[in-house]
């Protein structure tokens, strides 16, 4: 198997595990706060895999 490919599966899953992390974090923040950072509800899980899979 490949060492690159490996590595890279490994990069991905760590970016998704603070992703889910984030959403968890902003799940619990109330809308005042999320509308503060500029972001509705709907948007928390779009915003958390931008932000760790550099899609910004």
């Amino acid at each position: 198997m490949n060492f690159d490919i490996v590595t890279g599966f490994v990069r991905d899953v760590r970016k998704a595990r603070r992703a889910a992390n984030e959403i968890e974090r902003m799940n619990h923040m109330g809308d005042a706060e999320l509308a503060g950072m500029g972001l509705q509800r709907n948007e928390i899980a779009n915003y958390a895999f931008n932000k760790h899979f550099k899609r910004r």
